[in-house]
Formats: C-alpha cells, structure tokens, sequence
C-alpha cells in the first residue's frame, strides 16, 4: 500500500472510530509532516528540532481531534498551522521565561546561599515571608523568581524527579503508567500534554509543590516550612495533589 493510500485508510478509521489508538496510528504515519516544519523553525530559530518536534506532535494530535473532512481540505494541508502553533507557542514562552530569567538570577542566588548558611549554622530555614525580609525585595517578587526558577529547571517532563523512584521522569511518577506499543512515544507525548492539564487543575499552592518535591527535590522539612505546614503535612498534601493529577489521567 502506497504511503499516501495508508495514511488516508488509517484517517478513515479514525474518523469511523475516533478512539486514542487509531489517533495516534494517524500520528505516526504522518510524523514526516513535523519532522520537515520543526526543521523550517528550528533553522529559523536556531531551537532544538528535537524539542520542536515533540510540541509539534501535540499540534498534530489536536489537529487530528479537531479535522473536518467535509470542509475540504486534506488532514496534512489543515494540520500545518496546528503543528506550526504548537512550537511557535513553544518558542514564545521560552523567550518570555530565558528574557525574565536574566533579572532574577542574582536574587534566588542570594537567597540560596543565605538558606545554606542558615542550614551550616543550625538555624530553621526561613519561610517565604521571612526571605523576602531578609533579601530586602517584597513577597511577591521573592514568590515569583522561585515561580521562574522552576519554570528554567523543567526542560522537559521527562527530565529524572525525586522520591522513591527517582530514575522516574515526573510524567511517569504522576501519572504511574507506562506507554503501549507500537505507539509508546506518542502516547508519551499525549501523556505529557494531558499531565499539563492535571496540574492546572491544582491550586497554586499544590502546585508549587508538587514541582518543587519532583523537580527541585526540597526536603518535606523544607517545603513545610516555606507553607506553613509540618514536614508530614506537607507530605500529605503532596501525596492529595498528586492523587488528583492522576484521577485527571484516568
């Protein structure tokens, strides 16, 4: 069967059937499509093709979700400007949060080598409020260079995490599932765009950390206390928030 034969025998099925294994069968055959944009941007950006073709395959995917053969056009002519969407999004973000970075450097690496004195000398690690004091800027400009810094640390959701398993990316620790074949990178894919939905779905507050414990490995101890909270009770509430991410997977 010719390339362009299969692909539209697998779109017919999924348009018969719109479940995720037939999507992401779709997907697979029309890989080459985000392979030949993510090289146009990445030339154009000088951006990593590999990152650009992992938020190209989620433009593809919503592309695929949202296609509507009785408007006329082909699935690669309507997916275009999906999987072009996605990485320019991406690529945005990336230089709001690389541009913002530059302002803020300085005062997290105040305030961390003021945490690892206080730590050398005994003394509790200070909360949130008591830094902002101590590094003489307000509570919400503290509050959000650490908004920032997490932000610089996630490269990616499959970077390693902490906790028991820390081999573990933070995509497989939330959601505890692991990718079928013959689909698994997209599946990955997937994965990661609907954990970034469950985590929206989280307060600010269980957010901030849930991704400090995985990406930024604090102690209970330390994450108590930049929350007001017990060592134990801020495990706790970790251990809810991620219980809720996980019932948004389901």
């Amino acid at each position: 069967m010719a390339v362009q034969d299969q692909q539209q025998w697998l779109l017919s099925r999924y348009l018969k059937d719109p479940n995720p294994e037939h999507r992401n069968a779709v997907a697979a055959a029309n890989l080459p499509l985000v392979w030949k944009v993510a090289r146009r941007e990445s030339e154009r950006s000088g951006h990593s093709f590999e990152d650009l073709v992992q938020e190209g395959v989620s433009g593809l995917i919503k592309a695929i979700e949202r296609f509507d053969p009785s408007l006329g056009n082909t699935l690669s002519t309507a997916a275009v400007p999906w999987i072009r969407g996605a990485m320019r999004h991406y690529l945005r973000d990336r230089c709001r949060v690389i541009g913002g970075a530059r302002s803020v450097i300085e005062l997290l690496q105040r305030g961390a080598t003021l945490q690892r004195r206080r730590e050398l000398q005994g003394l509790e690690i200070l909360d949130d409020r008591a830094m902002a004091e101590a590094l003489g800027c307000s509570l919400q400009r503290w509050q959000e260079a650490q908004a920032l810094q997490a932000c610089l640390r996630i490269a990616s959701l499959d970077q390693p995490g902490a906790g028991p398993e820390p081999d573990l990316p933070l995509v497989e620790q939330l959601s505890d599932q692991q990718a079928p074949a013959p689909y698994g990178w997209l599946e990955r894919c997937e994965l990661r765009r609907r954990l970034w939905r469950g985590l929206k779905t989280l307060s600010a507050r269980q957010r901030r950390l849930v991704l400090a414990r995985v990406l930024q490995q604090r102690s209970w101890q330390e994450l108590g206390a930049r929350a007001g909270l017990s060592a134990r009770a801020a495990q706790r509430h970790y251990q809810q928030a991620c219980a809720q991410v996980r019932q948004q997977l389901a």
